[in-house]
């Protein structure tokens, strides 16, 4: 898009939330209801006359979608023949980031998931849709304990071919959860949908995926020719989750449970919604407390390189909503074993190319997520502007405090009360001298 402060004369775009294969998503201002919400704009389809018109067609069959296990679309459109979708705007974190970092999850969490994904699927093909592209990604995880399917029959917007491959045979979906007659091109059809779910319930209970390899290539063999290792093999998995897994990664799709059958099977605890919500707010909870910890180095180490412009790239003078976004999406790039670490020359030109007004921006910047709910973002900018600010300007400078005042606000309402009151208590240790200093000053 060639303008991306604004999409469609409507949608004013705030920071960028991500990108993929299918396009990139956007955290954006609708100016017409004053609301915030998530707009996808995909890659450029068909270059044919009629993908313009098809595209709007089943991009409708989306919007008629209203269920509480899938993502609310609000609006869809062209702009510039380019298509996008308008969403509603999710907080928390998505199967796969969970998954990364508590690995196998507890079998009554895999049970709430699986439930919440299962019902977001049958609304889907209720309104005689696929998903298409099932995976950990695509499941986002609410505070509230909400499951919510995200980017379903996206690929079908931009192919709408009855197999899986696109007019130059490249096939669409990720094939670590593709169903082996998708690969293969044969008809799919819902139970497609399914194998996909067992392939993510697969991952879920055993902390490693149901097929692996070096290569698409291998992995697709696999996927098609071979089947998983059994996770009756595997302590702690439940026999009846052990099974159903089996019978929805079966190679034949009529051999797979309907997505009612599922539902029944997975006998999801009472408190599915409570469990869900817990692990959300508990992995965020860990990570606030980690970041904002009081024996954290007094030096950015913890600042990580952003996979487009990195952060030594932004300029002083950039928006904050703008560079602010790089050096949040930064924190966010991590290896299995851990996250990354910037070059100390790297943190040199950070720590010189940020003035007390431009970490002041950032920190509003801060303050205002925290204010709106956005929690998950305030903890990864807010530890971002009090590292460079701590390294910068020194650990009592106005600016770092009040980034830990406000880190002691996150907490709190993530229910770390222990480490908030810690938190207050180092900001009023380091404020109190000072306004003892001032008071025998006005005497």
């Amino acid at each position: 898009m060639a303008d991306l402060r604004m999409i469609g004369d409507r949608y004013e775009v705030q920071r960028p939330l991500g990108a993929g294969g299918m396009g990139q998503v956007y955290e954006a201002r609708d100016l017409v209801l004053d609301r915030r919400v998530a707009v996808k704009v995909l890659v450029r389809g068909s270059a044919d006359a009629a993908f313009p018109e098809r595209f709007m067609r089943e991009a409708r069959a989306l919007a008629r979608i209203s269920h509480p296990n899938a993502v609310v679309v609000h609006d869809v459109a062209l702009h510039e023949q380019v298509p996008y979708l308008v969403m509603e705007l999710l907080e928390g974190v998505d199967l796969a980031r969970l998954m990364s970092i508590r690995g196998a999850l507890p079998p009554d969490l895999v049970r709430a998931v699986a439930f919440g994904m299962c019902s977001g699927l049958a609304a889907v093909h209720n309104a005689g849709m696929l998903h298409r592209d099932v995976k950990p990604s695509n499941v986002h995880l609410t505070r509230e304990g909400r499951v919510v399917l995200q980017d379903f029959g996206i690929a079908h917007l931009l192919d709408t071919t009855q197999t899986s491959l696109t007019a130059t045979n490249a096939v669409i979906g990720t094939p670590l959860y593709m169903a082996p007659e998708v690969i293969r091109g044969d008809r799919v059809g819902p139970q497609s949908d399914l194998y996909a779910l067992g392939a993510c319930m697969y991952e879920m209970l055993a902390g490693r995926r149901a097929f692996d390899g070096d290569s698409p290539l291998t992995i697709i063999f696999r996927v098609v020719q071979e089947a998983a290792a059994p996770l009756h093999d595997i302590p702690g998995v439940p026999a009846d989750l052990a099974e159903l897994v089996a019978g929805l990664m079966a190679k034949d799709p009529a051999r797979r449970p309907s997505a009612a059958v599922v539902r029944d099977l997975l006998r999801v605890p009472a408190d599915a919604t409570e469990l869900v919500a817990e692990a959300v707010t508990g992995e965020l909870r860990e990570r606030a407390v980690r970041d904002f910890g009081p024996d954290r180095p007094a030096t950015p180490d913890r600042i990580v390189p952003a996979a487009e412009p990195t952060a030594e790239a932004v300029p002083q003078s950039a928006p904050p909503s703008s560079s602010t976004s790089a050096a949040v999406e930064s924190r966010r790039v991590r290896h299995n074993d851990g996250e990354l670490s910037l070059s100390s020359g790297t943190l040199s030109q950070i720590r010189r190319g940020i003035s007390p007004a431009v970490a002041e921006a950032r920190q509003r910047e801060a303050v205002s997520l925290v204010l709106r709910g956005s929690l998950d973002e305030a903890v990864e900018l807010l530890g971002m502007v009090a590292d460079v600010c701590r390294a910068s300007f020194g650990p009592d400078h106005p600016t770092t405090l009040t980034c830990h005042y406000w880190q002691g606000v996150c907490l709190a309402r993530l229910g770390a009360g222990g480490a908030a009151v810690a938190k207050f208590a180092e900001v009023t240790a380091a404020v109190t001298p000072v306004l003892t200093e001032q008071e025998r000053g006005d005497l």
